[in-house]
């Protein structure tokens, strides 16, 4: 009996360290948070991000701007979900014809990088694929 308690609170302390590790291995703090509203050609905000082309598609993807004017995402986390959920199609064919991993917030980058390069796949599929890569250029700006 004094073993099995033993060996209980070992199975109890392990299953801790790895809720722990799980967590601060998946979460991911905004490193540059929006806050200022982001309009072309006013105040610090630089580049020329289409807002309502992105707006029209899902309110997840609302964009703002950081401190150094910079597009971010207002709620990154928000965004990457609603663009799994509408942009699937495109995030499946960089994956499937440029062996890429799975798009998370560790592996973005590679999407950006390689979107624009689809050469397979229907027009559907291409024109999604362009729009992932459009996406993480502003996406990447919340984590520099």
């Amino acid at each position: 009996m004094k073993t099995l308690k033993k060996h209980w609170k070992w199975a109890a302390l392990a299953a801790v360290i790895v809720l722990l590790i799980a967590i601060f291995t998946t979460w991911r703090p905004v490193k540059n948070p929006a806050t200022q509203e982001y309009i072309i050609g006013s105040g610090n905000c630089r580049g020329q991000v289409d807002t309502e082309r992105f707006l029209a598609v899902d309110d997840a993807f609302a964009i703002g701007a950081d401190e150094d004017g910079w597009a971010v995402f207002k709620n990154p986390a928000r965004a990457l979900r609603a663009l799994r959920a509408h942009y699937g199609e495109g995030i499946w064919a960089v994956q499937k014809e440029l062996y890429m991993l799975p798009l998370t917030p560790y592996t973005y980058n590679l999407y950006g990088m390689y979107g624009w390069q689809l050469t397979e796949g229907t027009e559907e599929e291409l024109r999604q694929a362009r729009f992932v890569t459009g996406f993480v250029d502003i996406y990447e700006n919340s984590f520099q």
